[in-house]
């Protein structure tokens, strides 16, 4: 996904692990992420020892830790700008 950014549009997107390649993660959906508008990355791992991972992009994400088709990366929700984005 290119680095350029899209009229206040964010998605989210879970890592989904078919195989545990390292032994540490498990499978299933192992991460959530946020894709923010101007392309950039943050993934919070799921688990025992919870980091949080900032990358330049998805596609950086998918080849750090996609394991060569092992982990993918699963889309969800577009959420566009306006009222949610508005303090309180």
């Amino acid at each position: 996904m290119a680095a350029s950014e899209t009229a206040g549009v964010v998605r989210v997107f879970q890592l989904h692990r078919d195989r545990d390649v390292t032994g540490y993660s498990g499978t299933g959906v192992v991460a959530d992420g946020v894709i923010w508008p101007d392309g950039a990355v943050s993934m919070r791992w799921r688990g025992p020892v919870r980091t949080t991972v900032e990358a330049a992009c998805l596609a950086d994400i998918q080849t750090i830790h996609g394991h060569d088709g092992a982990t993918r990366v699963v889309l969800g929700a577009v959420i566009t700008g306006g009222a949610a984005w508005t303090a309180a």
